[in-house]
């Protein structure tokens, strides 16, 4: 009785207790080994560079039909 006078003036906090159906707990972030190597920062960077001549080359196209249209 003593402690709940002394806590009196906290808030009361309910608690919802639910039925543990997960079999296994995982981290969120995967271990060091688990994370893919360099094969990802391949694909990403030849991508990337593709995406730079197609840009490129819209680019050039654009610039040469601006150029004929003026001359």
């Amino acid at each position: 009785m003593l402690l709940e006078q002394k806590n009196s003036h906290l808030a009361e906090v309910e608690v919802d207790e639910v039925l543990g159906l997960v079999s296994h707990v995982a981290a969120e972030v995967p271990p060091h080994d688990a994370v893919p190597g360099g094969i990802v920062f391949l694909v990403k960077l030849l991508s990337n560079v593709l995406l730079d001549v197609v840009l490129l080359q819209c680019l050039c196209s654009t610039l040469h039909s601006i150029l004929l249209h003026l001359f």
